[in-house]
């Protein structure tokens, strides 16, 4: 745009080119009407160069126009100030109006733009000066000296609060914010400021840890240190308009000079902060739109974020905050309360900081109170704390409270994730999925999801992989939510939907294990992925059964007993068998349904003998599953009762009371045309016979178990594998007991494959360790022991210790004789029996003691 004339003619040009009146201009760029009638008249030709920035933005200059406007305008130049001290001219004898503090600058520089200059006490020579500068002093710039004014101008902001004097358990947090301090001192000049959000949730010291890394960096931001609590500017959630108003004060600002509009307060603090060396905490930010237009523009500003969430949308550093360790929190605890009453109950102190849940806000509280409280004992806290209905009322001192804190995040929430917040606080387990809070919350997986991780943003759940799970205050001020924010009628509605769903999910899951393909509908694509929902959610589960069981809804606790069944058969000793079946028994009792009973009875007293190897308590199920079987005239149950007491006879070397009572089994299997019984019922028979040494007779009959098996049976799935897989066992003894000791091991290594490819730890660890023992009797020790090493690692992971300690003991029969690896290995083993005191047990201990005593 050619316009003939000098800097004023050119800013009318352009303003008319635009359509703008004065007024207009004004009102955009945060100047004053006079100060652009002063300015287009010629009265003021040198205006400052942030006054010329903030034009050129409001009428939208591309970058000719831009340069023409600058260009056209007089270099600013220093003058003495009224009040302070004489400096020399390095321009033009024109002077800047913008002087802060000068009596001369009142006029003409509040006249353009209603405010005081960029520098918080001193003058501008259109160039930033390079170095810090204090009130009344005089620093350098790349234009001259610049002569700074007196204490007549607004002082440098610092404006974070006191810090904390012990905070506790940050080093490494404080050395990362270190760092990005240190880092504004280099980099480019076009670079925005350097940008770190603290996300946590509520009560993790974010404030604390802002705050105190911004006092330790302060020398590296001379021209001030700005602090906006966004919980107290009344921004919300909306456009932090009153922030920026609040930081432009801050920057001397008039309070009439403040633009109107928050877009163009963004504008004027941007502006002001291009050369500037400035620190600014943003506290409690609740979303990117509230921080954005809060960040300076300069490059060698640095910016802290407290915030609950990750504030993803913002490009920056990030340094989370969570929970303290246990020491770090002792610590904070020692540090608020008196060293005597914290040595004198150290036991206490971990008590207390547990009870906090290693909160930093809850154990400060925890701190003060006691502080308050001389002649309290820590103990008398503890013991207050224990009780959970009154832990939130507890951790309160003062205007401090754990609860408080946490009000803020629930108030934040939409209607909808509130009430998955609330709903979820039912789930009985430490940690869940989204599925599971679907189902309490009454809602379907895919708007669960969205809501669980919104409350994680939210610092109200954590999250690991897909699984979430709360702090233990939040989880009881999530249960005080539901308490006060739903009907009895609305919380008993969804506690149902949640245990319905959970007894149907685990009956569903079971049923991919179920041989004879009989079992119900299951939403599971097969027995790994079922098997992989009933451990995870084991704790879910268990606890559902538990409670219907205690709410009479009986029905459901056989239904799910029964259908867990063939699931025990893989996981024998990963959960509570013996518990679940016993809930079984007791509900179909209830139920008055003795067919149901007698069944249950019989899971159960296989439950004792297998996984707990509590052989006295199972021949009590099972003689009362074989009376009761025996009056209902029930061949199959009689049958299956027969054919546990067999294998505990076995086991207890009673082996020819064994092998009548399995024949008698197998008989009355097949008088029903139960084939899949009467093998398991076979197998148990080879069993006694090997164990009363007639070898060739028990192959015989283990062969042809295996020949069902492999046959056309109809049967498939983890189950039959697992039955595969037993009875594979049961014929490798058999030929270790003919002394083909090489087709044994190979027999024990394909049944460990099999049990491998069902999921059934014990059954693979069981196997390993006959293979072992096979290996060691063809003298193969190195080989030996590394079977024996990972079925000792298979039965520690499924805590069966007797059989652990088995392993140990193996392992020290196959080490170098007399040395050290072998005493450690026997006493392991020692460790291992620990109370157990079957007679099995007990001579193992001894054999123990006297290899150890050689």
């Amino acid at each position: 745009m050619p316009v003939d004339g000098g800097f004023g003619a050119l800013l009318r040009a352009l303003r008319r080119g635009r359509g703008l009146t004065q007024e207009m201009l004004a009102e955009a760029s945060g100047s004053s009407v006079r100060g652009i009638r002063e300015m287009e008249n010629g009265r003021v030709r040198s205006p400052q160069r942030r006054t010329l920035a903030l034009l050129a933005d409001a009428l939208d200059l591309d970058a000719a126009d831009r340069r023409r406007l600058l260009d056209l305008a007089r270099p600013a130049a220093p003058v003495p100030c009224g009040g302070g001290p004489a400096g020399r001219m390095a321009g033009p004898a024109t002077p800047d109006p913008a002087i802060a503090g000068c009596p001369q600058a009142e006029a003409s520089e509040a006249a353009v733009t209603g405010r005081v200059p960029e520098q918080a006490c001193g003058v501008a020579t259109g160039e930033r000066a390079s170095g810090p500068a204090g009130v009344g002093s005089t620093a350098p710039g790349p234009a001259g000296d610049a002569v700074r004014c007196g204490p007549s101008g607004p002082p440098v902001p610092a404006e974070l609060p006191a810090p904390v004097p012990d905070l506790t358990g940050r080093t490494a947090e404080l050395a990362a914010l270190a760092h990005l301090a240190a880092g504004t001192s280099a980099g480019p000049d076009d670079a925005g400021p350097r940008v770190a959000v603290l996300p946590g949730p509520a009560g993790t010291g974010k404030t604390s840890l802002a705050v105190t890394a911004g006092h330790r960096a302060r020398a590296a931001f001379p021209d001030g240190q700005l602090y906006v609590d966004l919980t107290a500017t009344g921004s919300g959630g909306g456009e932090p308009g009153d922030a920026l108003a609040g930081l432009l004060r801050s920057l001397g600002v008039p309070e009439d000079r403040i633009p109107a509009e928050p877009g163009q307060r963004g504008k004027l603090f941007r502006t002001l902060t291009r050369d500037r060396r400035l620190l600014l905490v943003v506290d409690a930010a609740a979303g990117e739109a509230q921080v954005r237009p809060l960040l300076p523009a300069g490059p060698r500003c640095l910016v802290l974020v407290t915030a609950r969430q990750p504030l993803a949308g913002l490009a920056a550093a990030r340094v989370p905050l969570g929970l303290l360790e246990p020491a770090a929190a002792r610590a904070l605890i020692g540090a608020i309360v008196d060293a005597r009453r914290v040595a004198a109950d150290p036991a206490g102190v971990d008590q207390l900081a547990a009870l906090c849940g290693y909160l930093p806000l809850a154990l400060r509280i925890a701190g003060n109170r006691l502080a308050t409280r001389p002649d309290w004992p820590v103990r008398h806290l503890v013991d207050q704390l224990r009780d959970q209905r009154r832990r939130l009322a507890t951790l309160t001192a003062g205007d401090l409270g754990v609860r408080a804190a946490f009000e803020v995040s629930y108030r934040q929430l939409c209607p909808a994730t509130a009430a998955v917040f609330r709903r979820a606080s039912l789930i009985p387990g430490a940690d869940f999925d989204a599925e599971l809070v679907a189902a309490v919350a009454g809602t379907d997986h895919a708007a669960a999801l969205p809501a669980v991780e919104e409350l994680v943003d939210a610092g109200l759940l954590s999250s690991c992989g897909d699984r979430y799970q709360f702090h233990d205050l939040v989880r009881l001020f999530a249960q005080e939510r539901l308490d006060a924010d739903e009907t009895a009628s609305q919380r008993r509605a969804a506690h149902d939907r949640m245990l319905t769903w959970l007894l149907d999910r685990a009956a569903g899951a079971a049923a991919t294990f179920d041989p004879t393909g009989r079992g119900t509908a299951t939403p599971f694509a097969g027995h790994r992925a079922a098997a992989g929902w009933l451990d995870r959610e084991s704790t879910h589960w268990l606890a559902a059964l538990r409670e219907a069981a205690r709410q009479g809804r009986h029905a459901d606790v056989v239904r799910v007993a029964k259908a867990l069944h063939w699931y025990s058969d893989v996981a024998t000793h990963r959960h509570g068998w013996d518990e679940i079946f016993s809930l079984g028994v007791t509900a179909a009792q209830a139920l008055r349904s003795p067919r149901d009973e007698v069944v249950l009875l019989n899971f159960l007293g296989w439950a004792r003998y297998f996984c707990r190897d509590r052989h006295a308590e199972a021949l009590a199920a099972l003689d009362r599953a074989l009376d009761l079987a025996g009056r209902l005239d029930d061949a199959r149950e009689q049958a299956w009762a027969l054919t546990y007491r067999a294998a505990i006879a076995v086991r207890t070397g009673r082996a020819d009371a064994a092998v009548p009572a399995a024949r008698r089994a197998v008989a009355l299997f097949r008088q029903v045309g139960y084939e899949l019984g009467a093998w398991c019922a076979t197998n148990v028979q080879g069993s006694a016979l090997a164990a009363t040494g007639r070898y060739a007779g028990a192959t015989e009959l283990h062969r042809a178990a295996l020949a069902f098996y492999r046959g056309d049976t109809g049967l498939s799935g983890a189950g039959a594998l697992v039955g595969q897989a037993s009875t594979t066992m049961s014929l490798a003894a058999s030929l270790a007991g003919l002394g083909r000791l090489g087709e044994a091991a190979a027999e024990y290594g394909h049944a460990g494959v099999m049990f491998r490819r069902a999921g059934a730890p014990f059954g693979e660890a069981l196997a390993a360790y006959r293979h072992g023992l096979a290996l060691s009797q063809l003298g193969k020790p190195a080989a030996a022991r590394g079977e024996l090493h990972r079925a000792q690692r298979l039965f520690a992971a499924v805590a069966s210790p007797w059989w652990e300690a088995q392993a140990l003991a193996a392992l020290a029969s196959v080490a170098p004789a007399g040395t050290a690896d072998a005493r450690l290995l026997r006493r392991r083993a020692l460790d291992r029996c620990g109370e157990l005191d079957a007679p099995e047990v007990r001579g193992l201990r001894a054999r123990l003691h006297r290899e150890l005593a050689e």
